[in-house]
């Protein structure tokens, strides 16, 4: 699969940086998503964009059209519902016979709806052999480019967008048409027969059409008052380009005739920012800058067809090292539950930390503490309780090794030869832990509540910790390395806890997954190396831990939570390849 590489559409759509970064935390996943729906249809899908007039419909179609075929090689056609306005002079037949305001193009009834039909038939039915014409209007001269300049379709799409600002709407009740919604309806069409009309063509003629998107995408605008000024840029642009190619701009609007012209779109816009955002599968909403603040998407529609998995360390992989924050990784992790895909804490934090951290990232499903000591699964996150667990306040939990006193009674044993050389955490105050870790008081004393297993602050040199590892593995005592501590504990280790509930998953979901596995440290190999996927996080204090494994490696460009989202729609890509 090709790496994705937008530098020249960027170039060509005048776009900036924030709007690219925007492509490829929202809009590369959606175009993922979407190739998704279209392998489990088996067939071509039509998906609809919707958004308020500025709201960067036409962009994203293009994007999502460079995005198919840069990434999966995959053809698709973008239609724009503004492409089958009925032509200038039949507008002038509406407005003559039904009512002045449909001569202005935009609501529905001033869309030839029949040719739109034809013209999605013939792209579903596109056998490869034949030419489709798909049509194209001029809004510089407000009317319909003639044949020869209309777009030629030779190859079959496997992905047909139709983008508008009134797609996916529905009619309004009739009692909600008799107040006037702005000045333009309570002048222009004070017996309610234009608004009424468009109404009727609405609910007869558009839902039907709109009834065959498999999909539908909402650009939602903050509200309706944005809309002048995108709508202006929209303007500029078109003005800026028939300067530059000489064109005819006789029938370009001034910022008075924008602010008449939208009042035509608002009752309807209005509705859609109360209705469709509700129903629609997508809805990415934005800011008055049309930056993305928040994706939402259908619960249960289009999951991702691969079941998977997701083990995940925390400290220096989707928390950032200096700071702790997963800001970074939010939009990803937002996105993997929108997809059902379960992220899993496997951790050498303890009980009570993840579980603050689980209640920050609103995530219900089971950890893993203290190196893979033990798991902790929600009750009731399965329909039966697995074998070989215990009942443990509100969990269900697998425990793998000894508590917690039995590693400082081994520790003990070595303390004379080493008192000076470490500081274990039962040895700290909650400040001194705080000061060690960079956690704040509160968290520090999370930190101290170990079950399972010592962290120890390491004081002396390399030589010497060695022969303190060797003397404590003589008793039988596991040590771990991780990024700030050495970890005493048992025969557990991240891969088997991984392999374990990955067992407990299959079991009771009568499937297999694909397990990613995310580390950035030496406590982090065993399942680094023993899950489908690895994903090892660059970290700023040390280098890149030894595998055994030789393939299915992702090292991310970057560190903690920014590397965490990039590797794992790296990954994900991987696993999803279009076939």
């Amino acid at each position: 699969m090709s790496q994705l590489d937008l530098t020249e559409f960027a170039k060509k759509h005048q776009l900036g940086s924030e709007y690219i970064g925007q492509a490829v935390d929202f809009f590369a996943p959606l175009a993922r998503e979407l190739v998704n729906l279209h392998q489990n249809n088996n067939k071509p899908i039509i998906v609809g964009i919707n958004g308020a007039q500025g709201s960067g419909k036409s962009t994203l179609s293009d994007l999502l059209l460079e995005i198919f075929s840069q990434k999966y090689d995959l053809n698709a056609v973008s239609l724009s519902l503004d492409d089958f306005y009925y032509t200038h002079s039949e507008r002038q037949h509406l407005a003559h016979n039904i009512h002045p305001l449909l001569a202005t193009r935009g609501v529905p009834g001033t869309h030839d709806i029949m040719l739109t039909h034809e013209t999605l038939d013939a792209l579903v039915s596109h056998n490869g052999a034949q030419v489709v014409c798909v049509p194209r209007f001029n809004k510089a001269i407000d009317d319909r480019f003639d044949e020869e300049h209309w777009t030629h379709v030779s190859d079959k799409p496997a992905i047909i967008i139709l983008e508008g600002w009134c797609v996916g709407a529905c009619h309004q009740a009739d009692s909600a048409l008799t107040l006037p919604a702005n000045a333009l309806e309570e002048h222009e069409d004070n017996q309610a027969i234009w608004r009424k009309y468009v109404n009727q063509q609405l609910k007869l003629v558009y839902e039907p059409l709109f009834d065959r998107l498999d999909c539908i995408v909402m650009l939602k605008a903050p509200s309706f008052e944005c809309v002048f000024n995108w709508r202006l840029e929209q303007e500029e642009k078109l003005i800026n380009h028939l300067t530059h190619i000489k064109g005819d701009q006789s029938r370009t609007m001034s910022a008075e005739d924008i602010a008449r012209f939208i009042q035509h779109y608002q009752r309807i816009t209005e509705h859609l920012l109360n209705t469709l955002a509700h129903t629609a599968d997508y809805v990415f909403s934005l800011d008055h800058q049309r930056h993305i603040v928040q994706r939402q998407k259908r619960q249960g529609f289009n999951n991702l067809s691969h079941p998977t998995l997701i083990f995940t360390d925390l400290d220096g992989s989707l928390l950032d090292h200096n700071n702790y924050s997963h800001q970074a990784a939010d939009n990803t992790l937002n996105y993997l539950s929108q997809n059902m895909i379960p992220v899993i804490a496997c951790s050498s934090k303890t009980q009570a930390e993840i579980e603050q951290l689980r209640d920050d990232l609103n995530n219900s499903h089971p950890f893993i503490i203290e190196n893979g000591a033990a798991v902790y699964i929600p009750k009731g996150y399965f329909d039966t309780q697995p074998n070989d667990t215990i009942e443990q306040g509100t969990y269900w939990v697998k425990q793998f090794v000894q508590p917690y006193q039995y590693w400082l009674d081994k520790l003990e044993s070595v303390h004379h030869e080493f008192s000076h050389l470490y500081q274990g955490f039962h040895e700290m105050s909650t400040e001194q832990i705080a000061q060690v870790t960079d956690l704040p008081l509160e968290q520090a004393s999370l930190a101290a509540q170990r079950q399972h297993g010592e962290p120890v602050l390491w004081l002396g040199d390399e030589q010497q910790k060695q022969s303190f590892i060797l003397q404590l593995k003589a008793q039988g005592v596991n040590v771990l390395q991780g990024g700030r501590f050495i970890h005493i504990c048992g025969d557990a280790d991240k891969g088997k806890a991984l392999l374990w509930l990955t067992s407990i998953y299959e079991k009771m979901k009568g499937q297999a997954f694909t397990t990613i596995a995310i580390g950035d440290s030496h406590n982090d190999c065993q399942m680094l190396d023993i899950a489908d996927h690895a994903l090892v996080i660059r970290s700023p204090v040390h280098g890149i831990p030894p595998l055994n494994r030789v393939s299915n490696i992702t090292i991310s460009d970057k560190t903690g939570p920014e590397g965490w989202a990039q590797g794992v729609h790296s990954i994900l890509d991987e696993i999803f390849t279009y076939k």
